[in-house]
């Protein structure tokens, strides 16, 4: 213990243990820049963010597996608070100049965003969610698009199915601002610490979770016959 005595410490400290989470940054002499800490922080904040939806989509996976759609919607609603903060997060990063930026990624060594162990799990586990909702429409014989025609029917089969293209959205929209912000502080015209070029980070933004609920909204379009030249579907 350093500065204080377990003794002395408030039942907050001890619960939140905010010691030992404030002793994960750099001490200020060890600073490579004045906004090193800036860096680190935002980063350790967003691998918290990171563990929490890891955590929720877990749950997800249990309730859907359960047939318990209120809780699996609940769980993904969660998901899709953190990822909404997740851009607002790195946001912070630009109050550091580029050549601050250009000195913290000197003493990173080779160390990337695309190592972050939250990101790539949840890149990993978002897919994995398809299996049990698609279980789910199997048990009532339904498909996406009959979901999408009338969703009173199923009230909280629809609203899953919202969460989780909500959720597909958000992780999109989430990697195509970590590429503006990639833009922003090193350019494209460059290569990553490990050698990748950084326009090469467009390709993961087309990445779909679950690409059967986007053909849907299409094939609904077409049902409907609000497409051009498209002839209304029977039902």
């Amino acid at each position: 213990m350093s500065e204080k005595k377990k003794s002395e410490l408030t039942d907050y400290e001890k619960y939140i243990r905010t010691e030992e989470l404030l002793s994960l940054q750099k001490e200020e002499e060890e600073l490579c820049c004045e906004d090193e800490l800036t860096f680190q922080m935002i980063h350790q904040i967003a691998e918290l963010h990171f563990k929490l939806v890891i955590q929720y989509i877990h749950r997800a996976d249990r309730f859907m597996r359960d047939d318990d759609l209120f809780g699996a919607a609940t769980q993904m609603r969660r998901v899709n608070m953190h990822m909404k903060q997740l851009p607002e997060v790195f946001n912070l990063v630009k109050v550091i100049s580029p050549a601050d930026y250009h000195t913290i990624r000197l003493y990173l060594g080779r160390g990337s965003g695309q190592d972050s162990p939250g990101f790539n799990r949840i890149l990993h586990l978002g897919p994995t969610l398809w299996e049990p909702f698609e279980e789910v429409l199997s048990n009532r014989m339904l498909t996406p698009l009959e979901v999408y025609k009338h969703p009173q029917r199923e009230q909280q089969l629809y609203d899953l199915m919202q969460e989780l293209i909500q959720f597909d959205e958000n992780f999109q929209s989430f990697r195509h601002h970590h590429i503006q912000l990639v833009r922003r502080m090193i350019g494209f015209d460059t290569q990553s610490l490990k050698g990748i070029p950084a326009k090469a980070l467009e390709r993961g933004v087309k990445f779909e979770f679950y690409p059967k609920l986007w053909k849907a909204i299409s094939e609904l379009t077409d049902f409907t016959g609000s497409s051009y030249n498209a002839e209304p579907l029977k039902d």
